[in-house]
């Protein structure tokens, strides 16, 4: 498969949990690229690893909590995060919640706890991303960094921008075309160009292609991948100043 994992950071100092989630993750499906005990180690790993989502103890060995961690993550990474805490107290919650997380674990916690965390955080990352509009199945993808989120049957998934060849709209659907397969979302081409970076072309009013996927093209049709799409007459000028831009 093409489509990426969906990366999952774990940053836990009491290395037996750590290693809990770690297992219960991979058995989700997920990937966990790192799995950090501190606030450097953690800060590290989200320039390198790029994480999809963060699952943050509170406390945190070192002088910097996971609170000013999850403080960074909102100024710099902007992707959600779990809260992981052993207290329950209302003065840890009240600290902890002006992060505005979008989940809380308590321990000790299950494998099924762990899943309905994750699964809420993604949801509610959806909500804050389209105006408080749930992402359910069929609704509207939500973009994140590298990526775009879309629910298939009842789970998260993640689509890489660099994998996704083009879009095809159908009244109100758009099917999402890759070498691993094919995802049909209810929303708009046009929704899908507005969120999408400009390396993405609308060749007509029913397509929208990954220009770096164009394998061939003339003025009334262009390849990517094993497919051949048609080009509007008034969008073949606008093609060709786009693969300028592209070719420096």
């Amino acid at each position: 498969m093409v489509n990426k994992k969906i990366k999952v950071l774990v940053v836990e100092d009491e290395l037996i949990i750590a290693d809990y989630m770690n297992e219960c993750l991979q058995q989700f499906g997920y990937h966990v690229p790192a799995m950090c005990i501190n606030y450097d180690e953690a800060v590290k790993a989200l320039d390198i690893e790029m994480p999809d989502i963060v699952l943050l103890d509170i406390t945190l060995r070192g002088a910097k909590s996971g609170i000013m961690l999850a403080e960074y993550i909102n100024s710099s990474a902007k992707i959600p995060f779990v809260f992981i805490t052993s207290h329950s107290d209302r003065a840890t919650i009240d600290k902890a919640k002006q992060t505005k997380p979008y989940a809380y674990l308590i321990k000790p916690f299950n494998e099924s706890d762990l899943y309905a965390a994750i699964e809420t955080a993604l949801v509610q990352f959806a909500e804050r991303k389209t105006g408080g509009r749930t992402a359910t199945e069929d609704e509207d993808p939500v973009l994140i960094k590298d990526g775009i989120f879309v629910k298939n049957k009842g789970k998260f998934i993640k689509i890489q921008l660099t994998d996704l060849l083009w879009a095809e709209a159908d009244d109100n659907y758009v099917t999402l075309n890759t070498e691993g397969g094919r995802y049909v979302l209810k929303t708009t081409l046009k929704y899908l160009q507005d969120m999408l970076p400009g390396f993405f072309w609308r060749s007509h009013r029913s397509y929208l292609i990954n220009l770096h996927h164009i394998k061939s093209f003339d003025a009334e049709e262009v390849t990517v991948g094993s497919s051949m799409l048609p080009i509007s007459k008034t969008s073949f000028p606008d093609l060709l100043d786009k693969l300028k831009i592209l070719q420096g």
